[in-house]
């Protein structure tokens, strides 16, 4: 919970610089919106640890392949660095890049889970 309430603070103060920056120097703005979002991804870094903790204790403890964990894990990466990506490019007024970096996320989404297909089809063709 302190993590978030520091995330909150920062995120808060962080915009209302950004505002005040935005209409003389939106390239600074920018900058600081990205900024902020290394530093709340370093708030972060210590809980994605714990949860990473927990989900190797719960795949050992059930058995299931690092195949199958793996990609899910991967996909929610790619799925965070692709929102805030798309985010800071919208908010530099750059709404086709943004576009082209959620296609590109959501490609490499797709290309990242298909262990998981394989594995899927692994099954299928046991069990026939």
């Amino acid at each position: 919970m302190t993590v978030l309430i520091q995330a909150a603070a920062l995120g808060l103060v962080g915009a209302v610089v950004g505002l005040l920056l935005k209409k003389n120097a939106p390239e600074l703005a920018l900058a600081l919106s990205l900024g902020i979002c290394v530093l709340a991804a370093g708030l972060a870094s210590e809980l994605f640890t714990q949860l990473g903790e927990i989900v190797d204790l719960a795949r050992e403890q059930t058995g299931l392949s690092p195949a199958i964990v793996s990609p899910v894990l991967k996909c929610v990466g790619v799925g965070v660095v692709t929102r805030l990506a798309a985010d800071l490019c919208k908010d530099a007024g750059q709404s086709a890049v943004a576009s082209a970096v959620e296609l590109c996320g959501a490609g490499c989404a797709m290309v990242t889970a298909l262990p998981l297909l394989r594995s899927l089809l692994q099954m299928i063709s046991e069990i026939s």
